[in-house]
This record gives C-alpha cells, sequence and structure tokens, in this order.
C-alpha cells in the first residue's frame, strides 16, 4: 500500500468543484498524498490556476457555473494538449462523452463517487504521469550523453588536424599563401585535412573525406589523418621522408580498418619548391583547380585513382610543373555538391568563382551568394602566389 501512495508524492493535482464541502475534502485528504494541492470553485478559476501554477494531474467536476467543468479542460487542451485529466459526471448523453474522448479525457469518474472509484482511477492516471516522466528523464539524459560525446569527438578531430603554416608568419609556402576553410556541417565531421612542413621549401598537403555520414565517416578520417601526422613526424626527425612511402604506408595502415561498404576520398600533394613541381596521388576527389600566371581560363588536376576501399593495394602517382602557378584550390566534394535551387549545384559555378577571387575571404563571399543553405562539410586549401 505504502508504494502505491508513493506514486503521488512527486506530483501536483488541481481539483476544481463547486461545493464547498468536496473540495475541503480534497483538499484534506489529497495534501496527505500529494505534493501541492490546487483548488478551485469553478472551470474559470481552475483555468487561472492552471496558467499560473504546475499541475500534473486535473481532477474536475463537469457540471459548474460559470465554465463547465469540459469547456475548461477545453481551454487548457490550448496550453497543454496532454496534461492528464480525470472528469467526474453523471451520466451524460453521447455527444459530451465524445467530446470529452475527442478532448483526451484520461479518465470519467461517474456519480455517486466513492473513495475506490476516485483512487483507482488517479492510481491509473499517476503512473502513466510518472512513466512519462521518467521516459523524458531517460531521454534528455541520453541526448545530453550524445552531445557530450560529439563535442568531445569534435574537439578530437580539431586536435588531430595539423597545419604547419598556421604557425609561419603569413602561412606562406613555396613564395604561395596557404588559406584554409574548414566548415563541418555537423560536430561529427567526415572531412580532415592535413598541411606539413618537410623542409623550407617542401610541404605535404593531406586531405581526407570519409564516404557517408556520422561516426564511421569521422573515424575514417581522424584515423587517415592522425596516421599522416605520425608518419611525416617520424620520417623527417629521421631525416628520411618519401612521399611514395607515406602514401603506401597509409594505405597498409587504413584500408584494413574500412568497412566492406566503406570508401575513403583523398588528396595527396607534396609540393617541391626545389624541383618547382607538384607531385599528386588522388582518390577519387574532386578536380584541383589551378590558373597560371597571364591565363584567362581555370584548369583542373584530375584524380588518378579510384576511391580508398577495401580492396586498394596499389596507387598511380602524377606530377605537374607549377613554376608558373598563379593559385590551386584544393577541396572536398561538400564544396561543389552544395546544391542550388532545385536542379543546381555550385560545383557548376565553382571555376568561375574561383577564377575571380584572391582569396579565401572573396571565394567565400561569392560561394554565400549562390548558396543559401550548407548541405555537407565543407573543407578546401586556396593557395595564392599574390
Amino acid at each position: 500500500m505504502y508504494k502505491k501512495l508513493e506514486i503521488y508524492k512527486t506530483l501536483s493535482i488541481l481539483c476544481v468543484d463547486d461545493e464547498a464541502d468536496i473540495r475541503n475534502i480534497y483538499k484534506t485528504l489529497f495534501s496527505l498524498l500529494f505534493k501541492e494541492v490546487h483548488i478551485a470553485k469553478n472551470g474559470e478559476e481552475g483555468l487561472e490556476i492552471f496558467q499560473k501554477r504546475d499541475v500534473d494531474i486535473i481532477l474536475t467536476e463537469h457540471s459548474m457555473p460559470i465554465l463547465s467543468g469540459l469547456d475548461m479542460i477545453e481551454k487548457i487542451r490550448t496550453i497543454d494538449p496532454h496534461v492528464p485529466t480525470i472528469m467526474i459526471t453523471e451520466l451524460e448523453t453521447l455527444d459530451i462523452l465524445t467530446k470529452a474522448l475527442n478532448l483526451g479525457v484520461n479518465g470519467f469518474i461517474y456519480k455517486p463517487v466513492s473513495a475506490n472509484s476516485i483512487f483507482s482511477t488517479l492510481e491509473f492516471v499517476a503512473k502513466s504521469v510518472v512513466a512519462d516522466r521518467l521516459f523524458m528523464k531517460c531521454q534528455e539524459e541520453k541526448l545530453f550523453y550524445n552531445l557530450y560525446q560529439e563535442k568531445l569527438t569534435y574537439k578530437k578531430e580539431n586536435a588531430i588536424i595539423r597545419n604547419d603554416l598556421s604557425e609561419k608568419k603569413n602561412a606562406k609556402c613555396l613564395d604561395y599563401f596557404c588559406e584554409v576553410v574548414f566548415k563541418p556541417k555537423d560536430i561529427l565531421c567526415g572531412d580532415s585535412y592535413s598541411i606539413r612542413e618537410i623542409s623550407d621549401d617542401e610541404y605535404v598537403v593531406f586531405l581526407i573525406d570519409g564516404m557517408g555520414k556520422g561516426i564511421s565517416a569521422s573515424v575514417t578520417a581522424m584515423l587517415g589523418t592522425a596516421f599522416v601526422n605520425y608518419h611525416i613526424d617520424k620520417a623527417v626527425s629521421q631525416n628520411r621522408f618519401s612521399f611514395h612511402a607515406l602514401v603506401e604506408e597509409l594505405l597498409t595502415f587504413l584500408v584494413p580498418n574500412l568497412l566492406d561498404d566503406e570508401v575513403a576520398s583523398c588528396n595527396f600533394l607534396h609540393f617541391d619548391g626545389r624541383r618547382k613541381s607538384l607531385e599528386y596521388v588522388m582518390f577519387s576527389m574532386p578536380p584541383i583547380l589551378y590558373v597560371r600566371e597571364g591565363s584567362t581560363k581555370v584548369e583542373k588536376i584530375r584524380s588518378n585513382n579510384p576511391p580508398m576501399a577495401k580492396y586498394t593495394q596499389t596507387f598511380e602517382t602524377s606530377e605537374l610543373v607549377i613554376s608558373d602557378m598563379q593559385k590551386i584550390l584544393i577541396y572536398s566534394d561538400g564544396l561543389n555538391e552544395n546544391g542550388i535551387g532545385e536542379n543546381d549545384r555550385y560545383g557548376n559555378y565553382l571555376p568561375q568563382d574561383f577564377f575571380e577571387s584572391d582569396s579565401s575571404g572573396e571565394l567565400e563571399e561569392r560561394r554565400a551568394k549562390r548558396v543559401m543553405q550548407q548541405d555537407d562539410d565543407i573543407t578546401y586549401i586556396f593557395v595564392n602566389s599574390k
């Protein structure tokens, strides 16, 4: 019996009745059970109390002057569609019962009223309130935990990213200025990158896009970037860096960790100032855009390898002379896949906007004028000789 009574201790009840004796009985009896008991003498007063106080359960007489119990419930439903209600009534017409059911009345107590009928109905309603509260609490705790974990993941993603140029004045590399735009759509980001200094005139740019959404894509991107950083740190410290070995060893490390139906797209770019060359390995990434000095057109470097997958074992390496390169744009798929209207995408305008831009800031302004909503993670590296 004690456990049954315990369910009321955290709840408040609003009792509405036009008879003073009944109201006094409610006040005396329910004050021993409920956390709070609110008393009203008609529906209008009950509505006012409901608007001002926290109410978990409503127990109301139907037939009352000024505002009936059913009319009060109808007004309360515009404020709270779900607060449990119990209506005390004589045998009414079918129209009244139908309206009560349509308003979501949770229980009926028919006159003459007995203590047993009140408590059995109250127990049923109170249990549903407590159960709903427990469910909402569990949902809130789960949501809070998930948000906390996502924030930690985002913090880890940013900790893994390395940009040696950010520590250099003006972020200058091989007579070029390098700017990075990194805009994850969600906390769990499938993009990651690393810009690493091998020597004063030698840099490696790594950009990865884990295909898919959520944790799997994010983990793939983080694994790839973390390994690239580890490999470069170790190779540079031992003065034995090899671009081919970097790509080869990442394949050896990352491919076994991919799921059977998972792929990763990535760029490996080796800028060599001594040879004025760009050596690259591209696994199904969008084309790199570039403009040569004095040129009036945008040229493209297309991927020379399919996407990295469970079966990937070999790769092709290509090289391009960059001695007369004015600017270069390296980006993940999210940049050009942003939708514009129903049947268009930003990729159709990206070459033009890039050609007319001399910095990432200018490109962002042009992109913002065309793209109203970001559809995917956006990462790009704007390299400019000016």
